[in-house]
């Protein structure tokens, strides 16, 4: 792990909006609007929060031009899951590995590399193995009559995982070899002479080994609960290559579909046009304001704060933080962003 020697944190003065801007916070430059909660804490400084909107070579160079305007920064959060092997390859490339706090989301095997070699913190693993496999169990079941799968609250919570020292991230590489072995052995799921399987559909909201773990919780339910279901990774516009897997899941009337809105608030309709023919989940990133059935995944408010632990263990007098996002208007880059920022304000969890 890496510890910060104390120093005087810089601290950047900021001006602060009551309301979430509209625009994307992928402009470097100083007249960019700032977010809620950009600046400083009582003795943590977040300075920005940078976008890239799902551009891998973006997201390298935000990391790459905080270093450049922000030298004696000390700590890069990443909250989604290519963030964290995009921050780790500026800071090497840039000869700072080892001297600047990394903490970040998910499995990504070259974080979890990182973590052994002890140039970044900790991350945040949120099994999507889960998502995909609980999606399926419980959509299969609905589609058959049975809703009594469904939590009351209509959330069902994968609890997330802490990876922060080399023997555990070592540990959960073996698991992920394991887990990839799984799906690249799995081939299609058998059929049931006495049970027509239901189809359904799983949609993530981008190209990811996160979501190759997923797809394997999807391929072994499959095989358990007989049901067919179609994987879709964006690989261009995520906004539009969700509405297009979903218009095509309307059209084939399938059984049920699950889905990880990149931009929620403006996806409501489109969620709502599928759960009036077929049960609709979200995973990952919710909207739960939209007519979906059920949230499987992450409690992100709640892994923001584990974040926010982690930063505050690794400058325990404080520092300047630079966050890095594909998108903001993604819910769970809402609720980790938050999470984060309350726990460094020493605000409790509810």
């Amino acid at each position: 792990m890496i510890r910060k020697s104390p120093r005087t944190p810089i601290i950047a003065i900021v001006t602060m909006c009551l309301t979430l801007p509209a625009c994307t916070r992928d402009d470097p430059s100083d007249t960019a609007p700032k977010l809620p909660g950009d600046g400083p804490t009582s003795k943590y400084n977040v300075i920005d929060t940078r976008t890239d909107q799902v551009d891998l070579a973006r997201a390298k160079q935000n990391v790459e031009d905080t270093l450049t305007k922000y030298p004696q920064i000390d700590c890069l959060v990443g909250l989604w899951a290519y963030n964290g092997p995009a921050i780790l390859s500026a800071v090497k490339d840039a000869g700072l590995h080892g001297k600047v706090i990394i903490v970040c989301f998910d499995e990504e095997v070259d974080v979890l590399r990182g973590i052994i070699d002890g140039h970044i913190e900790g991350t945040i693993v949120q099994q999507p193995y889960e998502f995909g496999y609980q999606c399926v169990r419980m959509l299969a079941s609905v589609a058959r009559g049975d809703r009594s799968v469904i939590p009351e609250d209509r959330v069902m919570e994968v609890p997330v995982k802490v990876i922060e020292s080399a023997p555990d991230a070592s540990a959960y590489l073996k698991h992920l070899a394991t887990l990839q072995g799984d799906f690249d052995a799995a081939g299609v799921a058998p059929a049931d002479a006495d049970v027509m399987p239901v189809r359904l559909s799983f949609i993530s909201n981008a190209a990811a080994d996160f979501w190759r773990y997923a797809q394997v919780g999807v391929r072994h339910a499959e095989r358990e609960f007989n049901a067919e279901c179609d994987f879709h990774m964006p690989t261009g516009d995520p906004a539009a290559e969700q509405r297009r897997f979903v218009e095509t899941a309307i059209a084939r009337k399938l059984d049920g579909l699950a889905i990880s809105p990149i931009d929620s608030a403006n996806q409501i309709g489109m969620i709502n046009e599928a759960a009036k023919v077929m049960p609709v989940f979200c995973h990952d990133s919710d909207a739960a304001d939209s007519d979906r059935m059920c949230y499987v995944g992450t409690n992100n408010y709640k892994a923001g704060h584990e974040a926010g632990k982690l930063i505050k263990q690794a400058l325990p007098d404080g520092g300047d933080i630079m966050i890095f996002v594909g998108k903001l208007d993604a819910q769970n880059a809402i609720e980790r962003r938050q999470g984060i920022i309350d726990e460094l304000n020493d605000v409790p969890m509810p």
